[in-house]
């Protein structure tokens, strides 16, 4: 009753308590009067009053004298109509202070910029985040670090705080925006419950008190718009708080919108099952909303004259996106997206955008860039380091993250990194862990995903911190593992940091390594020439011996070349001569358009339209792969020839579970491989089997079949080598998140069993086709491959190996 007026009380208990004295509950009530029983319990509780038309059946069915009661729903009205317009004045003035320090974040966005969004399930249209809202429904958002959840539910928060403020009285339904951070209310003793919901500051900000019961009201009235960002963040036993605490708001008010924003993880899903949260996914951004990202800065973010960036230089930002499949991948997720525009219009909009000072513009103002921190650490907890400690502190966490193939560390591998590069001064008893916690909550490039694990807010910042590691303490760990994917960025970023001398003796040892190993040569010779392309100064002998050895493998001169070069990713890309450099009618480019198809993307297909463009050939080579996979849905994959092996059963033969058999190379040229090295093979049978794949570690193609056990697959990412993966008759899969570490290109799932969330591999960064040969009738390969940008899904259609 606190929620309306006395009036309305009044006739609340009036009706309450006629009901009583007749015995009937509020169903047969209800039932009596033609109305349900929600309606005679929004009666009593005064969430309503009862509609002339019905008074007269009302009076009649509780024994009530009419004409007192329609005295008493007069004087009801008339409170109700004055708490409406008090209401809406004040839902302005919320509106507005709403704007001003809740939702700034999004001011400098374009107008109308949108992040790809979609629906989880294998066979589910991109839904509205919208629609799901405005009709009272529970969302929830999940991504990736940086994948831009937070400036999402920003957005929509800012959208309803103008709707809001614009609306006149007669528009009942604009939803009111209530905004909540996990890391705040995880500091907070007792969770927030409506009377409380505005906060305290709105006093002294000059704006008014709102009414008396009017945070109740709006939820009653399903206006309520409850925002709650980073669920993850929470640890588990202040998750259990903030989830008794949802579920009692959503059962009291269960007409309220909800949006919840997380990382993906399997805990958050169970723990949502019973409250019947619809689960969308953010992807990477295309470039259409990178370039709309941009336009937001070269507008209201900018400064005025003199410093103001002239429009042609964001165009020719817009334009690199094309053109530089780095910046293209560094542009990916908003967080990112926006240190870089940041850094072009520090620099007066200079390209090429260098990572090294991105990453050191990262460091230096970590308070403008935190997309995802957990502020709930007790600054008396923390332990102060300076400037040049910290950085120690944090290449102490990059080390053995990277050993560990990237992605994150747990907190006692963090807290062994620490002590590690700091030594004895900060080793003892839990100085190493308060310098880790004041890292999270200050550093704004460390964060922690909630289940005890840390991670950097972008991959760029382990492998640049773990260079400048490597520059002071050595350079031989780093030389030995320079052909593997996760350590590339390292070594030219370590080459881009490093004194000329020591950059040129880096390079010319990459570069001799390759000379030395053909199995990893052309891996070798181009992470060199990646270096030396990024690296402002470059002895002159040292760039002649890098330009002879990068011709010596772009452009390709076969298939087998081509295919070599694609498995390399999308970086590759910007080693490929331009058009202006290469001469229409040279023979090697259809092998270069062939090497873009196979790497796939769009910096990828934009760089075969220019070559296409340019050398004649885009109407019998482009096109004509295009117009083919259109018709047939085949997908032109490269020819691998690679040894097999096979995994023998435990329940085969026990005796041999760990059995490795070769058979013998399938092709004259196939390559010459020590023995245990196996590049292609099928692992039958039930049983674990990943662990067994660990000794495999040049593994290039992998067939799992018959294996109703397999429920994840958890160690995959193990295997840096890995390219295709084919899984068959596996019922029992359930989980596909280590894809996204792992370097797999071509998939497929043969009647992917129910269950299987297909959409979690919007994060797979290498994916490019996905083909399931068994679907039910009427499956929509193109509604899947628009929740899946950059990836070919093919359906009941042969793949040419």
């Amino acid at each position: 009753m606190a929620a309306v007026g006395p009036a309305r009380a009044a006739l609340a208990r009036a009706l309450h308590a006629a009901r009583l004295r007749t015995g009937a509950s509020q169903n047969a009530l209800g039932t009596a009067l033609r109305l349900s029983a929600r309606s005679v319990a929004a009666f009593e509780q005064g969430e309503r009053i009862p509609p002339p038309d019905a008074l007269s059946a009302y009076a009649t069915a509780v024994d009530l004298d009419e004409d007192d009661l329609r005295e008493l729903r007069r004087i009801a009205e008339a409170e109700s109509a004055r708490e409406v317009e008090r209401d809406t004045e004040f839902e302005k003035l919320y509106a507005h202070f709403f704007l001003e320090t809740q939702a700034g974040d999004t001011e400098g966005l374009e107008p109308g910029l949108s992040l790809p969004v979609y629906g989880s399930g294998q066979d589910r249209a991109v839904a509205d985040i919208e629609e799901v809202l405005a009709e009272g429904g529970r969302v929830l958002l999940q991504g990736e670090l940086g994948a831009g959840k937070t400036t999402h539910l920003l957005c929509l928060a800012a959208d309803a705080a103008r709707r809001l403020r614009l609306r006149d009285g007669a528009s009942r339904m604009a939803r009111v925006p209530f905004l909540f951070h996990v890391r705040d209310l995880s500091a907070v003793r007792d969770l927030p419950f409506p009377v409380d919901f505005l906060p305290s500051q709105i006093g002294r900000a000059g704006t008014p008190e709102p009414p008396a019961g009017w945070t109740e009201r709006v939820l009653a009235s399903g206006r309520g718009l409850l925002l709650i960002d980073g669920i993850n963040q929470a640890a588990p036993a202040q998750r259990e708080r903030v989830r008794a605490w949802l579920t009692e708001l959503l059962t009291a008010y269960p007409a309220t919108a909800c949006l919840l924003t997380s990382r993906p993880t399997a805990v958050i899903d169970r723990w949502l099952e019973h409250l019947r949260f619809q689960a969308f996914q953010l992807g990477p951004m295309r470039i259409a909303e990178v370039r709309a990202f941009i336009g937001g800065w070269r507008g209201p973010v900018q400064t005025p004259e003199p410093r103001r960036v002239p429009a042609e230089r964001w165009d020719a930002l817009s334009l690199a996106l094309e053109t530089n499949a780095e910046l293209r991948q560094l542009m990916v997720k908003p967080a990112m997206c926006d240190a870089v525009c940041a850094l072009f219009h520090n620099s007066g909009g200079h390209l090429p955008i260098s990572r090294v000072a991105l990453c050191e513009a990262l460091l230096a103002s970590p308070a403008r860039w935190s997309p995802d921190r957990s502020g709930a650490v007790p600054l008396d907890d923390l332990v102060d380091l300076p400037e040049d400690k910290q950085v120690m502190a944090l290449r102490g966490i990059a080390l053995p993250m990277l050993r560990r193939g990237g992605g994150e560390v747990t907190f006692q591998q963090a807290i062994s990194g620490i002590r590690m590069v700091l030594g004895p001064q900060y080793s003892g008893e839990g100085t190493a862990e308060f310098i880790l916690r004041g890292l999270l909550s200050r550093s704004g490039v460390l964060t922690s995903t909630g289940e005890n694990t840390v991670t950097f807010v972008h991959s760029l910042l382990m492998s640049y911190l773990a260079a400048g590691l490597f520059l002071d303490q050595g350079l031989s760990e780093l030389l030995e593992k320079a052909h593997l994917d996760h350590w590339r960025d390292t070594v030219v970023l370590a080459a881009e940091l490093a004194a000329p001398k020591k950059r040129a003796e880096l390079i010319r040892a990459v570069q001799f390594r390759g000379d030395a190993e053909p199995e990893h040569r052309t891996r070798l010779w181009l992470v060199a020439a990646e270096a030396a392309r990024a690296c402002p100064e470059l002895d002159p002998i040292i760039e002649e011996e890098v330009k002879e050895r990068t011709a010596r493998v772009i452009p390709p001169r076969d298939e087998e070349a081509a295919a070599t070069l694609a498995q390399l990713g999308p970086h590759v890309i910007d080693l490929l001569p331009g058009p202006d450099g290469i001469p229409p009618d040279d023979p090697s480019v259809p092998l270069l358009l062939r090497t873009a198809e196979m790497i796939g993307g769009e910096v990828a297909d934009a760089y075969r339209r220019r070559l296409a463009d340019a050398s004649g050939t885009r109407g019998a080579a482009v096109d004509q792969g295009e117009d083919k996979r259109e018709r047939t849905g085949s997908l032109l994959l490269p020819a691998l020839v690679l040894e097999t092996w096979n995994h023998v059963a435990a329940h085969e033969r026990p005796d041999t579970a760990s059995t490795i058999r070769h058979s013998p190379p399938e092709r004259p040229f196939a390559p010459r491989m020590p023995v245990g090295d196996a590049w292609r093979g099928t692992c039958r049978g039930d049983g674990p089997v990943l662990p067994h794949l660990w000794e495999l570690p040049d593994l290039h193609t992998l067939t799992i079949e018959d294996n109703p056990s397999l429920k994840e697959l958890r160690g995959l990412a193990r295997l840096l080598k890995l390219r295709t993966l084919v899984i068959t008759r596996c019922p029992g899969l359930r989980d596909l998140t280590e894809l996204r570490r792992s370097g797999v290109m071509f998939l497929q799932l043969d009647d992917p069993p129910m269950g299987l969330r297909l959409v979690t591999l919007t994060g797979a960064p290498r994916l490019r086709a996905l083909y399931l040969p068994d679907v039910k009738p009427g499956f929509d390969p193109a509604r899947l491959g628009r929740q899946l940008p950059g990836v070919a899904v093919l359906a009941g259609v042969a793949i040419r190996h």
